[in-house]
């Protein structure tokens, strides 16, 4: 495929007019070196679904311009063509506004909802704990009287008539029950949450970027864009593989020891594993 690549020149625009799209260029010089969309997407990391959506000059369907910016700056160093030139005719073919970064459309849903969810049967149970460490503080103070007071009986004498007597409280009995439960017997209170893992992973965002993690069970950690300032703190199961967008502009560290980015970056799109 090197071979391939190559042998590709700008002499391969020549069958595109000057007003052709930057689309249409690298269609036309990616033909001229016999190279299929598959071949280029194994060489860039990209789909061949996103290739195409490139060459059709269809930006709503790839991730952000800071993205299809270094889309561009590859394809064309792949098919040997001037990238400059055709950064400089894509900003006129980008949408106008703020750099839009947003994460690919197989990222799946963003994790926070789930956590939510997950959450809520713990947040349930320890609602249901500590209702019934309640009840039975109320029931311990204010319960029926024959758990707290004493009862005494005069007993009958000759002579005496056979009414029944009325019951007397004992005085010293009532003076215990009333006093402060200083030395009551507290339910146990409710087990707390079990501790969460210590953090695994740090980022640090210097401009806007979308991070996915997954651990160990497929399970997604997190997935979604961060502001330009902010800072990620995940835990979980290694391996983790990550997926971040915008990579040059986000500092990741795994155990508190950095990770260089670099090696695992292409298009500004940084994939890698963590063990």
């Amino acid at each position: 495929m090197e071979q391939g690549i190559a042998g590709s020149t700008d002499e391969a625009l020549s069958p595109v007019t000057d007003t052709a799209t930057v689309g249409a260029r690298l269609r036309a010089a990616r033909e001229a070196a016999h190279l299929s969309h598959e071949d280029v997407a194994q060489a860039l990391k990209f789909s061949p679904r996103q290739i195409a959506a490139l060459e059709a000059d269809d930006y709503a369907a790839l991730p952000g311009a800071t993205i299809v910016r270094g889309f561009v700056r590859n394809y064309a160093r792949l098919l040997k063509l001037d990238a400059t030139a055709l950064l400089r005719q894509l900003e006129a073919a980008l949408p106008s506004g703020p750099a839009e970064v947003r994460p690919p459309d197989n990222m799946g849903v963003a994790s926070e909802s789930r956590g939510l969810r997950e959450s809520s049967p713990l947040l349930t149970l320890s609602l249901v704990l500590l209702l019934a460490a309640l009840l039975l503080a109320l029931w311990h103070f204010f319960g029926p009287t024959s758990q707290r007071t004493g009862t005494a009986s005069v007993e009958s004498t000759p002579g005496a008539t056979s009414s029944a007597m009325p019951v007397i409280q004992n005085p010293v009995v009532s003076s215990v029950a009333a006093a402060p439960a200083e030395n009551a017997v507290m339910p146990p209170p409710p087990p707390a949450p079990e501790a969460t893992m210590s953090t695994a992973l740090h980022f640090s965002f210097a401009d806007r970027s979308w991070v996915e993690v997954t651990d160990a069970n497929k399970r997604i950690l997190y997935s979604g864009e961060n502001l330009a300032g902010s800072q990620l703190d995940l835990s979980g199961q290694p391996p983790f593989d990550i997926v971040i967008g915008n990579a040059g502009k986000v500092s990741l560290s795994y155990g508190g020891k950095p990770v260089d980015l670099a090696p695992y970056t292409r298009a500004e799109v940084a994939r890698l594993t963590l063990e």
